[in-house]
């Protein structure tokens, strides 16, 4: 007796191969997958591409903000060696903020230096429009400008940290022997940038 290699189709009602039919079955449960696919899609079940831009933000912002939290020293002014801070009586304590520190060599934000200082003056090309008369230091204003939007993201994401409130205040870590015009760019530079307080760090003078 021989052995029939066939069955019957599914459809057909005639013989297929075993072949012909396991195609058919690929074929038929690909077709059930579309289907389902398409019911999903119809009912707003369908999984779509997730939008990394504000969860990235927001995890920024957690970052920032446990750094800002768990830092051991958040108000820690260290003037440079070529800069002598003038003294005061002040009994003020410091306040977290942006740091300025104006040497008689360069000015840095942050510890970072954002212009060089040459005879007491800002060289033209660190001025807008690389003219010397102008009061606006360009790198010095993007410098700020990062900063302030960097602590208005920390405080769109903690609404309810008052603390963390953007207040546009600096400390400004200035040496004593620097020209007033010096201070008058840094200080014309940062209100561009929305930093409109300021504080003086000082050496607090022995009675």
């Amino acid at each position: 007796m021989s052995t029939d290699n066939s069955q019957l189709g599914p459809e057909s009602g005639g013989m297929v191969s075993i072949t012909d039919h396991d195609a058919f079955v690929q074929q038929n449960a690909e077709e059930k997958r579309k289907k389902r696919k398409k019911a999903r899609r119809e009912k707003g079940d369908e999984v779509t591409d997730l939008n990394l831009i504000p969860i990235m933000g927001l995890f920024t912002a957690m970052v920032l903000y446990l750094l800002k939290s768990y830092a051991s020293d958040p108000v820690n002014i260290k003037p440079g060696p070529d800069t002598r801070l003038p003294t005061s009586i002040s009994k003020l304590s410091p306040q977290d903020a942006v740091q300025v520190a104006i040497s008689s060599k360069v000015i840095l934000v942050n510890d970072k230096m954002v212009a060089r200082i040459k005879n007491g003056r800002v060289p033209a090309e660190y001025k807008k429009d690389n003219n010397p008369a102008q009061l606006f230091i360009s790198p010095l204003y993007d410098a700020l400008k990062a900063e302030a939007e960097k602590q208005k993201m920390i405080a769109r994401y903690n609404k309810k940290k008052k603390e963390l409130k953007f207040k546009g205040l600096l400390t400004i870590i200035g040496d004593k022997r620097i020209p007033f015009r010096l201070l008058t760019e840094v200080l014309y530079t940062a209100g561009q940038a929305e930093y409109g307080s300021y504080k003086f760090a000082v050496l607090k003078k022995q009675p």
